[in-house]
């Protein structure tokens, strides 16, 4: 059996979500011993890197360059399921070629357009529209990584619940876990960046729900400020650390540290390597998780399994993902209900360690392994 993976997004250098789980999918794909009995094509439009690259002897690469920007998948990779069609093509990251061979499997992640129209342009929204109308109506198969997500499909695109089968994603237990202190202050002393410190891991926009908290930061800190003005020895004050590249509206996020009273206490990193990450989940006081909407949450399980205090904005999927007791909830809406919690971080006590250790338990049911091999079961079926 021939099996094809979309491996486009997983090969860009810069990875965020989406590009993590098709590189992740892939790489634990190519470990179980059971995928040898099949031939493996991985599709590009840049040479594989990154150990994509790598692989038993039944994983082939097949490299197809396209000069123009856009539509590589719709075009390029269209041609050549007309040429060369693999018996199954994979489809980690939303979007189908425009011919397909009969048995495709695809991954919606989310259908955040849908529920938050306002947080994506016009044209974004059409495109993830059209996208995902299509995979409902093409594909053979839906993969999906929450059961809100699969309900969400099925309710807002009128998918089958037959049509749809959830696969929690994974991370990788072996890399994340708490780093010693020297790790950890070596990234601490590169970013500049001196302890304590909340921490926000994400691209950095408005439709993240960034702007909040940044508001939140600066009433804790400005009320911590007068609560203890008069008083010496109170420890080092608290700083706001945000992760991730520039997206949607960075430049107001930009205008907000611009303004804030506090704004040298605001330290923007740019985009991070997984062991900075890790080192920083790993130093900070606790992980503010403040979305609107999510498919799945990656950032609140990699922080549990470093042992990290996660504070969370209690929508979508995260209380199914983190588990009602692991994590410090808040209305996403409201930002005194963020500042309470990040007041109780402020304090830590028994109950936090007690939380934190039941956290790193939880995250350990997410694996790569069980994702990946629930997966081969999706695209092998029909053999």
């Amino acid at each position: 059996m021939v099996i094809g993976i979309e491996a486009s997004r997983a090969n860009r250098p810069q990875k965020t979500g989406v590009e993590w789980y098709g590189y992740h999918m892939i790489q634990h794909l190519k470990r179980l011993p059971e995928a040898d009995q099949h031939s493996w094509l991985l599709y590009g439009n840049t040479p594989l890197t990154h150990g994509l690259e790598i692989g038993p002897p039944a994983w082939h690469e097949v490299a197809l360059p396209w000069p123009p920007k856009y539509l590589w998948t719709q075009g390029c990779l269209s041609l050549e399921m007309q040429r060369r069609p693999p018996d199954v093509l994979y489809v980690p990251s939303h979007v189908l070629p425009r011919v397909i061979p009969k048995k495709t499997v695809v991954v919606i992640h989310d259908v955040g357009f849908r529920r938050l129209p306002d947080l994506y342009k016009p044209i974004q929204r059409a495109y993830h529209e059209w996208t995902t109308r299509d995979i409902v109506k093409r594909a053979s198969r839906i993969l999906t990584v929450s059961e809100f997500s699969k309900q969400e499909i099925v309710e807002t695109f009128k998918a089958s619940p037959d049509q749809i089968q959830v696969i929690y994603p994974g991370i990788d237990h072996d890399r994340y876990y708490r780093r010693d202190a020297a790790d950890m202050q070596r990234v601490l002393e590169r970013f500049q960046i001196p302890k304590p410190f909340f921490l926000y891991i994400g691209r950095i926009e408005l439709k993240k729900n960034v702007g909040m908290i940044i508001k939140a930061f600066e009433k804790v800190v400005i009320e911590a400020f007068e609560k203890f003005k008069d008083r010496r020895g109170v420890g080092d004050p608290f700083r706001l650390v945000l992760v991730g590249q520039p997206g949607a509206g960075y430049e107001e996020v930009e205008r907000l540290i611009a303004k804030s009273p506090i704004r040298e206490m605001i330290h923007v990193t740019g985009y991070v390597n997984e062991e900075e990450k890790i080192a920083l989940l790993s130093s900070a006081a606790a992980l503010i998780h403040p979305a609107w909407y999510e498919g799945f949450g990656i950032p609140i399980v990699e922080a549990m399994a470093t042992g990290c205090p996660v504070i969370c904005s209690k929508v979508a999927s995260l209380p199914e993902v983190a588990g009602e007791d692991h994590v410090l909830w808040f209305d996403p809406t409201n930002v005194y209900d963020l500042v309470k919690q990040m007041a109780v971080v402020l304090h830590p006590d028994s109950e936090q360690e007690k939380r934190a250790r039941a956290a790193m338990e939880w995250s350990r049911r997410y694996t790569w392994e069980q994702a990946a091999g629930q997966t081969f079961s999706a695209l092998t079926e029909w053999s």
